[in-house]
């Protein structure tokens, strides 16, 4: 789980730092993914160096960081930490394990 207070960017733009909870998750998994120091609210994904492939990364990191279910292509629609966290409403909490017993 990620520590909510290890993020502390030094050189971003008051503006452009994270504001949320959300948003400090998305953009750590985000410059784990990417390999950068910090990453701010309104970076686009694929502008810091993104791809598909990282991109399925970084998806597949944040439902698990997020607890939610996201689509693959999120990142496509939502490029930045902010329009993906105002977006995650839209989309379930992940649920538990469920696992089908065989009569």
């Amino acid at each position: 789980m990620m520590n909510e207070t290890s993020y502390a960017p030094s050189s971003l733009a008051e503006e452009d730092v994270p504001s949320t909870t959300t948003e400090r998750i998305i953009a750590e998994v985000w410059a784990e993914v990417l390999n950068l120091d910090e990453v701010g609210r309104h970076d686009n994904f694929f502008d810091l160096g993104g791809h598909s492939v990282l991109a399925t990364q970084a998806v597949a990191r944040l439902c698990v960081a997020l607890g939610r279910h996201l689509p693959e292509r999120a990142l496509f629609d939502w490029p930045t930490v902010a329009t993906l966290a105002s977006a995650l409403p839209d989309y379930p909490a992940a649920e538990q394990d469920v696992r089908i017993r065989r009569r």
